[in-house]
Order: structure tokens, then C-alpha cells, then sequence
């Protein structure tokens, strides 16, 4: 296999997120020797000193349960998203407009895990299929919705999972900025050139 080909297979941005799972990994470890690292990092809704959980929070898992489940979710999801242009600046998004809604509307608790990520994905590529008319998209969110229903981590019930244990706000509001980014960052369709000159020259017979 070429490096061109590998590339395809394997894009750089799809390795800048196994690099932030291995961070995941890591953490999780080190919680388990350590465990206030789970309940200092993570995001506490309307607690201004809290408010770096925005973007420690999707690092921090309750167990490896909870690592693993979203592990899967988030190796899917995000290998699909990668293939999608504007990946890094979505991804951002999605973390910053998820957490800044978590900490203005959700629950009060705290909030860990990259499930709110994941649902991000799944909403951007969703909103590419709808916003861009892609095809890719389409069937990318598809297969993304079948596979992970397999791995046990069903879109529905996930996104709709309002038990007393699960950061229901996470995952709506996650879904919701991969949508809005998927609109946001949307390519704009461009008119020929040919087609402008042709708008400010008259006809002539």
C-alpha cells in the first residue's frame, strides 16, 4: 500500500483523535491510582470555577466500562467524520458549543465522558447529508447508525437516555452542535464563471 493510499485510509486528523483516546486511556489509568482526577476535571453546570471542564470533561471517564463504551462510539464516529472537510474546526465546536450548553442548561452534577462527542459526529454528519446534499454523508451517518447499533451504542437510545446516571444534556446538546456545525462550516456551492460573466453581459444577436 502507497503512502497515498494509507493516507486515504487512514487521514491525519483521524490520527490527531486516536492521539486524544490514547489521552483518555491515560487518564483513566491514572485515576485509578488517583481517583479525584474524576471528580475535579470534569464539567459542574453554573460553577464559574468549573468552567475548564469544557474541555476536560470529554477526557475523564467514571470507569473502563464507561472509557470502553465510548471508545467504540468515538473510533467509528470519528473515523467518518474525519473523511468530512473542516473536521478539526467541527470537532472543536462541537467540544466548546456542547460544554458551554451543558454548563449553562444542564443538570447540576458532574458531567465526564466523550459521549457528547460522539453525539456531535453523529449530529455533523447528519447535517452534512442534509446541508451539503452529500452522499457520502448520507451514507457515512447510515453506516455509522447500523455499526455502532451492533456495538451496543444505539443512537436513539442514546441520544434519548434520560436515566438518573447518564448526562442526558451531553448527549442532546452534543448532537445539537454537530448539526449547528455541520451548517456553520458547510461548503458553499460556487457559480461558474462562465455563468457570472454571462449575468452582467447582455446578449447580443
Amino acid at each position: 500500500m502507497n503512502e497515498k493510499k494509507r493516507t486515504k485510509l487512514f487521514p491525519y486528523n483521524f490520527r490527531l483523535l486516536l492521539l486524544a483516546m490514547l489521552l483518555m486511556h491515560v487518564l483513566m489509568a491514572m485515576a485509578s491510582f488517583y481517583p479525584p482526577i474524576i471528580s475535579n476535571f470534569g464539567l459542574v453546570p453554573q460553577l464559574p470555577e468549573r468552567l475548564y471542564g469544557i474541555f476536560t470533561a470529554p477526557f475523564i471517564h467514571a470507569s473502563w466500562g464507561h472509557l470502553t463504551g465510548n471508545s467504540i462510539g468515538l473510533f467509528i464516529s470519528g473515523y467518518l467524520a474525519s473523511l468530512q472537510a473542516g473536521f478539526k474546526r467541527v470537532t472543536v465546536f462541537i467540544m466548546v458549543v456542547t460544554g458551554c450548553l451543558v454548563w449553562v442548561f444542564g443538570e447540576y452534577g458532574n458531567h465526564i465522558g466523550a459521549s457528547g462527542i460522539v453525539m456531535g459526529y453523529y449530529g455533523f454528519l447528519f447535517g452534512t447529508a442534509v446541508f451539503n446534499r452529500n452522499l457520502i454523508g448520507a451514507i457515512s451517518f447510515t453506516v455509522l447508525v447500523a455499526v455502532t447499533y451492533y456495538m451496543d451504542f444505539a443512537f436513539l437510545a442514546t441520544l434519548l437516555d434520560f436515566s438518573a446516571q447518564t448526562s442526558s444534556s451531553n448527549h442532546i446538546f452534543g448532537f445539537i452542535s454537530g448539526l449547528l456545525g455541520a451548517y456553520i462550516f458547510r461548503r458553499k456551492v460556487k457559480k461558474p464563471k462562465s455563468a457570472k460573466n454571462e449575468n452582467r453581459l447582455g446578449t447580443k444577436l
